[in-house]
């Protein structure tokens, strides 16, 4: 089970450009969403930015708002393109009780030293997963061991079996595979095993219209 976060909130009544007053004040503008009315508030940046760091979007976060406090996963963050600070965070209000989907990353463990010609693949780097919000794991390890030769490889059929938890994705997808050097394409050499899924980014640029 992944580690719950807490944070503290007030409610908001700015909205709009109106908002860039709040950020001077050291504060965050954010939603709460998806069940029942949205609840627009604000948080401190400093307890935002370390909450944000831990939590990813797989975490629970407990938002505390006007003594309520409300079970959320962050699901989209939005920044400033230039000098990357928070300007808005979305929040999805989830039932404890109900299951969701969410992408989990993948990591490779005990991946073994290859020969010089060749390479490890590593095309899907997160899978879709269905269970309750309390038992999203925070990642999800495959022992890679025996990707030793050229053309062997894992699917989502080899990850592990994690109770409460059912892989969506199609399990003849490959996670990982090996291949020639020589042959590989530039785009696959870039790919990183260790890419951890986060909230959706939005960056903004100074000039353009806010309204949260």
């Amino acid at each position: 089970m992944a580690e719950t976060y807490t944070l503290e909130a007030e409610p908001r009544t700015i909205i709009g450009k109106q908002v860039k007053q709040l950020r001077r004040a050291d504060l965050v503008p954010a939603v709460i969403y998806g069940l029942g009315e949205a609840i627009h508030i604000t948080c401190k940046r400093r307890a935002l930015e370390i909450v944000l760091q831990k939590a990813s979007g797989t975490h629970l976060v407990n938002i505390t708002v006007d003594g309520n406090t409300h079970d959320t996963l962050v699901r989209a963050v939005q920044r400033d393109v230039i000098r990357r600070d928070i300007l808005h965070v979305d929040f999805l209000k989830v039932d404890l009780s109900k299951k969701l989907r969410a992408e989990v990353s993948i990591l490779l463990v005990n991946v073994p030293k290859l020969g010089a010609d060749l390479m490890l693949a590593h095309p899907i780097v997160s899978v879709e997963v269905e269970c309750l919000p309390t038992n999203i794991p925070d990642h999800i390890e495959v022992d890679a061991s025996r990707l030793k030769a050229l053309g062997a490889k894992l699917t989502v059929a080899d990850l592990p079996a994690i109770s409460g938890v059912v892989y969506l994705s199609d399990a003849h997808d490959v996670i990982a595979r090996v291949e020639s050097l020589t042959g590989a394409s530039a785009e696959e050499t870039t790919e990183d095993s260790t890419i951890m899924p986060e909230p959706e980014v939005i960056e903004r640029g100074k000039k353009q219209e806010e309204d949260f």
